[in-house]
């Protein structure tokens, strides 16, 4: 198990790009499928509808996903143990320059940059009288803080190697800040770009959401500000808040429509 270890920290790099593409054509095959499912379905390419069962399911996923991280943490089974190791062996492998250049990436899923971002976004929002897209938004946004900031005092995770690691960080460590932030705001903002763009700029909207989203939880890692798991359940809180906020965004827009 040591040397898995030992290659991952020596191959992190290639790794992390690996993922990175994975993820860019995972995001675009989801997209083509829900494209051609509505096309025909309905013969419309509103394919952004999001149907209320299917948002249960995402969301009981996501729920289930973020409730069984914060147990396997909270009793340490031993998805901690292979944290630990997988920190350590980055700590050991990766040298100073590289890290300072995944440090660059990891800025751009700030929370406190991101919560800013948010905050002038709503603005935009409510200055135009778009209470379809502000609710939602301040919805998907402000529980996805709220959320991880409770979690963040009941389980009470320090950070790998007390937060001194390449990059120093204060607060605990579970779920990553970064991850779940990054993942409720730039997949929001994709989905109100989404509304607002040519269709012919869809696809390029989604690839550069995706690419954001892992680029930054990813980072996390790689810099040892927190554990892999920490990262795994801030994506899956920001997902559940994200579909939320989706689901009624759409339900609101149905409702618009149908008055």
């Amino acid at each position: 198990m040591e040397s898995l270890f030992s290659w991952i920290g020596q191959h992190v790099l290639l790794l992390w790009a690996i993922v990175l593409i994975l993820a860019l054509l995972a995001g675009d095959r989801l997209w083509y499928l829900a494209r051609r499912r509505r096309l025909a379905a309905t013969g419309r390419n509103d394919y952004l509808a999001l149907q209320p069962h299917t948002a249960a399911t995402l969301l009981a996923l996501f729920g289930t996903l973020f409730v069984l991280l914060c147990w396997a943490v909270w009793t340490h089974t031993a998805l901690v143990r292979f944290d630990a190791a997988l920190a350590q062996a980055l700590h050991e492998q990766l040298r100073p320059d590289v890290l300072g250049v995944v440090a660059l990436v990891t800025g751009i899923g700030q929370p406190a940059l991101l919560m800013v971002a948010a905050a002038a976004v709503a603005l935009l929002l409510a200055l135009g009288r778009d209470w379809r897209s502000f609710v939602p938004w301040c919805v998907a946004l402000g529980g996805t803080a709220a959320c991880g900031e409770a979690a963040k005092q009941f389980v009470k995770r320090a950070r790998p190697f007390g937060g001194h690691a390449f990059v120093a960080e204060t607060g605990y460590s579970f779920p990553s800040g970064h991850a779940m932030m990054s993942m409720a705001f730039f997949g929001m903002l994709a989905y109100l770009l989404l509304h607002r763009l040519p269709p012919r700029r869809h696809r390029a909207t989604v690839a550069i959401a995706v690419a954001l989203v892992a680029s930054v939880g990813i980072s996390r890692v790689v810099l040892q500000a927190h554990y892999l798991s920490d990262v795994l359940a801030g994506y899956a809180l920001g997902a559940f808040w994200l579909v939320l906020g989706i689901a009624l965004a759409e339900r609101l827009r149905h409702d618009a429509r149908a008055r």
